[in-house]
């Protein structure tokens, strides 16, 4: 069976890359997982504390895999990822 790497578009915008925290592949939950991802499109995570209503500082340790984000917060960001999906098709 061959690995198939998918990855998320960034977000469209000029300048520097999105400053999302990276998951330490041992602590990368499927919740930090779906933050990174939401982080990613939206452009950034001072974006996506904004949009999940979250401070920036228990968003980055929740994407760090410190901690479980409220069930609220992990349900808007898979919204976010499907939601993107959606507009511009599965990435692959």
């Amino acid at each position: 069976m061959t690995h198939e790497r998918r990855t998320i578009p960034l977000a469209r915008q000029a300048g520097p890359l999105p400053d999302c925290p990276l998951t330490p592949p041992e602590q990368a939950s499927v919740y930090a997982k779906s933050l990174h991802r939401a982080c990613l499109i939206l452009g950034g995570i001072d974006a996506l504390a904004q949009r999940l209503q979250v401070p920036r500082e228990l968003l980055e340790r929740w994407i760090r895999g410190e901690g479980e984000p409220t069930q609220r917060v992990f349900h808007a960001s898979v919204e976010l990822i499907l939601l993107h999906i959606a507009k511009t098709g599965p990435a692959v």
